[in-house]
């Protein structure tokens, strides 16, 4: 063989590895995305007994949306995670893999869950009485987020579990601010903090899922409104957050400025202040209307069910995992509701071992799911009704006119 012959096949001979060793590092690197593909186990509660903190927090799942130092996986499977998926997609690792439109659909959707803060260092940013109290009736907190912590099937003890497991104890001392408050104010203006946060003044009452303010810039929309300052942080990690935030939390999108111990303070005391309570008057309870024209399952489903719903409450036959609204999850059993397909939303919720089908309806004759979208405005600053839990679980109200169209829908008879 000449030696031209020989450097031929000796390149192609690497070309090949190459492509070979390119291809398997593709798969590896996907091989969760190639597994969103497969049948998997479906999540479900985890333990009927809660012992211990890390029971606790395996049994709501904390790792479904967080990372959780601690606990193996400490973040759960791309096919049982929010927020590692949207993720995902966004950084085109799907791309290879779906459908060209699918994806492109995806991405111009996503606008929810997009990133959470790491728990690993909740200790140090939350006082104890203000995480179990708000695990038990979560409140927005970083209103252009687009999502809230889920309404969990939890009570006093199994919150205090999971603050144990986080090691969050800390309480106010009780000690005084020692700073000036117009200081505070002062300073605080001059460092434009409003750019990011609010403070009591964000626009909750009217922000609805998919509204175009949960498209602001990644930094304004972690930033947490500072109303809840006083309750949710003790003095000392106050001051600490103000000095240093990414000591704190490394990832944080907070910038680090040289603030002079008096300049933490007088911020401190500014931010401690009470607010005066919000002086509007609670949004009225939506009537829905029905509309004039007949409404179709396709309609139905573009605007809701294959949109949103079918997150948690998938068809049963869909690969990997089928939302803890349908096979359980976040501590609660499964019902077996599927909102995913017409004959599923047909079939109803399972409850009592029978299935209740459409419409499901409340005492005072509204169907059921069209109570449950409505229900979720007042569950925004935290207030809940034992007899009906708000959808979508952990996401902002839908709006007005979709809510008609699902009320429609259902009044004539669910048409496809």
């Amino acid at each position: 063989m000449s030696t031209r012959s020989l450097l031929s096949s000796y390149l192609a001979g690497i070309a090949l590895l190459l492509v070979t060793a390119g291809v398997g590092f593709v798969l590896v690197r996907d091989s969760d995305v190639l597994a969103l593909r497969l049948r998997t186990r479906n999540l479900a509660p985890t333990r009927q007994s809660l012992e211990t903190p890390r029971d606790a927090v395996e049994h709501f799942q904390c790792n479904r949306c967080h990372v959780v130092p601690g606990i193996e996986p400490a973040s759960a499977r791309l096919s049982e995670n929010c927020v590692t998926c949207h993720q995902a997609i966004t950084a085109g690792r799907l791309d290879l893999w779906y459908e060209t439109e699918d994806v492109a659909r995806w991405k111009e959707n996503l606008t929810h869950l997009m990133r959470t803060p790491d728990l690993g260092s909740l200790g140090k940013r939350v006082k104890r009485s203000w995480l179990t109290a708000w695990l038990q009736a979560p409140h927005v907190v970083r209103p252009l987020y687009g999502a809230t912590m889920p309404k969990l099937k939890i009570g006093p003890r199994e919150a205090g579990l999971i603050a144990d497991f986080f090691a969050v104890s800390e309480e106010d001392s009780g000690e005084p601010t020692r700073g000036d408050a117009a200081a505070g104010r002062a300073l605080y203006e001059k460092s434009q903090c409003a750019r990011c946060h609010y403070r009591g003044d964000s626009p909750l009452a009217s922000l609805r899922y998919g509204a175009p303010e949960f498209r602001s810039p990644s930094a304004r929309r972690r930033a947490p409104d500072l109303r809840y300052v006083r309750s949710r942080m003790s003095l000392s990690q106050l001051r600490n957050w103000l000095t240093d935030p990414q000591r704190v939390l490394p990832d944080t999108e907070m910038p680090s400025f040289p603030f002079t111990a008096k300049e933490v303070e007088d911020l401190a005391a500014f931010l401690s202040e009470p607010l005066p309570e919000m002086a509007a008057a609670p949004r009225p309870a939506y009537k829905p209307r029905l509309l004039e024209h007949e409404v179709h399952y396709p309609e139905v489903a573009q605007k809701l069910s294959r949109h949103l719903c079918f997150h948690c409450h998938s068809a049963t036959n869909r690969p990997g995992d089928r939302g803890p609204g349908n096979s359980g999850g976040f501590g609660y059993e499964g019902v077996s509701l599927d909102l995913a397909t017409r004959a599923g939303i047909l079939r109803g919720i399972k409850r009592d071992g029978q299935f209740r089908g459409l419409p499901d309806r409340q005492e005072d004759g509204t169907p059921r799911l069209v109570a449950s979208l409505l229900a979720r405005h007042t569950e925004l600053d935290g207030h809940y009704d034992a007899a009906l839990m708000g959808m979508p679980l952990g996401f902002p109200p839908i709006p007005d006119e979709e809510i008609d169209l699902i009320y429609t829908w259902i009044e004539q008879g669910a048409p496809e």
